[in-house]
């Protein structure tokens, strides 16, 4: 027995170095600028040697990638992707391969923006990746490619401040800045009408992707939701109060791994699927409200989203498609988060229309009740909707490239050009 003593002695030195070393980090995550550091992870680079400018070299035709730079508002420079849907590259396939590559300075100038242009069928999606790296990292060029194999499907993608070849540095208010200032040129540069624009979020993107669409579907209700002492506030205030802004709908919003705000995503998550953050902290309830209350960027989703259901749902002549899509393999970001996304959206959206009664479907895919997939969708009579698809597979970053998020991006598409 006295034998033990040591082995005992070891092993409470080994946790009391746990302990310490947890509660350190955790410290240094009060400090805004570690914690932006942990939160948007932009420096972290999974493939240094990895050129965002080859794209032939992530599988992509010569020339179906067009690099170019956006400036925000507050005079940012932001790195942005034009994808060509294969279709329309297989059409123009000689002249293409026939120009010089590489990043345009006026993407106005380029064939592609002139093939986006002249095309009256041409669909746009708008994508939001999530935290870390850059347009490149993992499984984000397999999903523009998979995407853009959709007829006439073209993608805009961009890296935000701070990630990539983009400028500045990442704040809640500074990234619905580059959404914004993105979606805009979509609008006002490019021209395609909104119905004919999907927004795509994954991960951190669907954050983006929440509050871009409140910005632009009531612009005094997301500006008051926007954390005003953050750089990239006032230029979008000034952007959106300038004059009157009239609300725009998109033909679909697509959130695929959503959370619904990042204070209450911490008390779950997990560092790389494996290290819980705050979870270790239950028994000292306390400490964990102290901690959520020093989160500077708090990305609150549902709120975003029930308030963009306020502004649409009481006027008829409103368009509405919001589409949630969550793996249940996911071990970074819960499969419940987005679940309690769509019952939160379910409800408002019901509640907000006035009618007696919802028209409620309910789909299991899988003969084993649900399990392992289904669908829930809530809708109205105007074809407004909120929809649920729980996969059995996809993890969370994958998961973007599966045929699911394609499929609710065409249903998104044909949905707006039936009723346009």
């Amino acid at each position: 027995m006295p034998a033990l003593a040591p082995t005992l002695k070891k092993s409470y030195w080994v946790l009391a170095g746990f302990g310490a070393a947890y509660a350190i980090f955790m410290l240094c995550l009060t400090n805004v600028t570690l914690q932006r550091h942990a939160l948007y992870a932009n420096k972290l680079v999974n493939a240094w040697w990895v050129d965002t400018e080859k794209p032939q070299s992530f599988g992509f035709a010569k020339n179906q990638v067009t690099a170019f730079n956006i400036t925000t508002p507050d005079h940012e420079q932001l790195y942005a992707w034009h994808i060509l849907p294969l279709n329309v590259y297989a059409e123009h396939e000689v002249e293409l391969a026939a120009a010089s590559s590489g990043p345009v300075h006026d993407l106005a100038q380029s064939l592609s923006f002139s093939l986006l242009k002249k095309d009256p069928n041409a669909r746009l999606v708008i994508n939001f990746h999530g935290n870390a790296g850059n347009v490149a990292q993992g499984w984000r060029t397999d999903t523009y490619r998979s995407l853009s194999s959709l007829p006439n499907v073209h993608i805009l993608t961009v890296d935000y401040r701070g990630f990539g070849h983009s400028t500045g540095s990442p704040t809640e208010a500074g990234l619905i800045v580059d959404a914004t200032t993105l979606v805009k040129y979509a609008l006002e540069i490019l021209q395609i009408p909104p119905h004919r624009i999907v927004i795509v979020g994954q991960s951190l993107g669907t954050a983006v992707a929440s509050a871009v669409g409140l910005q632009f579907a009531d612009p005094a209700a997301a500006l008051s939701m926007v954390p005003s002492g953050q750089t990239g506030f006032a230029a979008l205030n000034a952007s959106f109060s300038a004059e009157t802004v009239k609300p725009v709908d998109f033909a679909g919003i697509i959130l695929v791994a959503p959370f619904t705000s990042l204070p209450v995503l911490v008390e779950s998550y997990r560092i790389f699927g494996v290290l819980p953050l705050l979870s270790p902290l239950r028994p000292y309830p306390k400490l964990q409200t102290w901690l959520r209350q020093h989160i500077v960027d708090t990305w609150d989703s549902m709120a975003r989203i029930s308030t963009m259901i306020g502004a649409i749902a009481a006027d008829e002549s409103r368009k509405f498609r919001l589409h949630i899509i969550h793996a249940k393999n996911d071990f970074d970001i819960r499969w419940t988060y987005g679940e309690t996304l769509f019952q939160n959206a379910s409800s408002t959206f019901v509640k907000l229309t006035g009618q007696e009664e919802a028209d409620v479907h309910q789909q299991y895919i899988e003969a084993d009740g649900g399990r392992s997939a289904m669908t829930k969708i809530t809708k109205d009579s105007h074809g407004r909707q909120v929809i649920l698809d729980l996969l059995a597979y996809g993890g969370h970053n994958r998961i973007v490239t599966f045929a699911p998020v394609a499929l609710a991006v065409l249903r998104a598409f044909d949905a707006a050009a039936a009723t346009a």
